[in-house]
This record gives C-alpha cells, sequence and structure tokens, in this order.
C-alpha cells in the first residue's frame, strides 16, 4: 500500500542510510545490519508497532509527515521503538522511555 508520500521517505532513509534498494527482502522498508525502519502514516502506525514489537535491533518508524510525529510519539511512548520524521532524523531514539 505504498503511496507518493512513503516513497519518497523510504527513498530518502535509503539515500541517507546507504542502502541499495533491492537489498531489503524481509518485508520491512528500510533493513540495515540492526537498523529497521518502518515508514507510516497515522492509518498505520498501530500495525507497524505491533511488527516491529517482535523483532530485535535498532527499531524505528519514520513517519510521512511532520503532523503525525506527536502521534507516533504517544503510540511509541511505552516501547523501544524510536520515532524519526520524514527526512531520517531521530526525533526519539529506540530506548525505552522512563
Amino acid at each position: 500500500m505504498a503511496n507518493k508520500a512513503h516513497a519518497a521517505v523510504v527513498r530518502r532513509l535509503i539515500e541517507r542510510y546507504g542502502v541499495k534498494g533491492g537489498e531489503n527482502t524481509n518485508g520491512f522498508d528500510v533493513h540495515v545490519g540492526d537498523l529497521i525502519i518502518e515508514v507510516e502514516t497515522t492509518a498505520t502506525l498501530q500495525e507497524a508497532v505491533i511488527k516491529l514489537t517482535g523483532t530485535s535491533g535498532r527499531r524505528f518508524v519514520a513517519m510521512t509527515n511532520r503532523e503525525a510525529l506527536e502521534d507516533a510519539m504517544a503510540i511509541t511512548r511505552a516501547t523501544d521503538i524510536g520515532v524519526m520524521d520524514p527526512w531520517g532524523e531521530i526525533i526519539r531514539a529506540p530506548e525505552l522511555a522512563t
């Protein structure tokens, strides 16, 4: 269910983190080493958190727009999943919030 915003964010993250397209074959938007990033909208955020909860490593949700960051922070607050903005800037690191 990728849209233009999703594709643009994935492309930016791939460029930023040096991942070559086609290397990701495990169902995540970006996966290199222990870094796993799922690009999401507010509508798909909850599903992504559930999906990432079953994995290990440095896990992030990257939102397709800045307006969704507040929702992402709220939903991931009690998890060890980090949050990124649409440009790959870390808003909250992937560690358990206290």
